[in-house]
């Protein structure tokens, strides 16, 4: 029984090891699921970016309003994507119960300075809001379907 005591030790260690590289795992992939709201609360960058867009989309549906008041709402996964070369972050908002008829796109430039909106749904063309290149619109227009 001697004997097994060290090794019960080291197998209980590995096992607990184990464990903990998995949490840790978990975790790391957790963090790297951002959402729309996630970014605007904590990256300045984006704030500000969305904010001065905000001010450009007129008439301002109730929705978007009652979005932009405290990011709460039904938002979706960040992506990152390339146009033109350059790098991109792609993420919406709609309307609850009403996502595919009314959302709201954004697209933030690689450091987030800048931001780009499309307001339509799938029955309609989107509006464009922040002077976006054609390449930034057609990527825009794919995403507001």
């Amino acid at each position: 029984m001697g004997r097994r005591a060290p090794l019960f030790r080291r197998l209980s260690c590995f096992v607990a090891a184990l464990l903990a590289i998995t949490v840790f795992a978990d975790a790391a992939r957790a963090a790297e699921t951002e959402f729309l709201f996630d970014a605007l609360h904590g990256k300045t960058a984006y704030h500000a970016a969305w904010d001065r867009l905000m001010k450009l989309v007129q008439p301002t549906p109730d929705w978007l309003v009652q979005f932009n008041k405290n990011f709460d709402g039904v938002a979706g996964q960040v992506t990152d994507l390339t146009i033109d070369g350059k790098p991109y972050s792609l993420s919406f908002v709609c309307k609850p119960n009403e996502c595919a008829d009314h959302r709201f796109v954004v697209l933030f430039d690689g450091n987030g300075a800048h931001a780009y909106g499309a307001l339509g749904g799938k029955d309609n063309d989107p509006a464009f809001f922040g002077s976006p290149s054609q390449a930034e619109q057609d990527a825009m227009a794919k995403a507001v379907k």
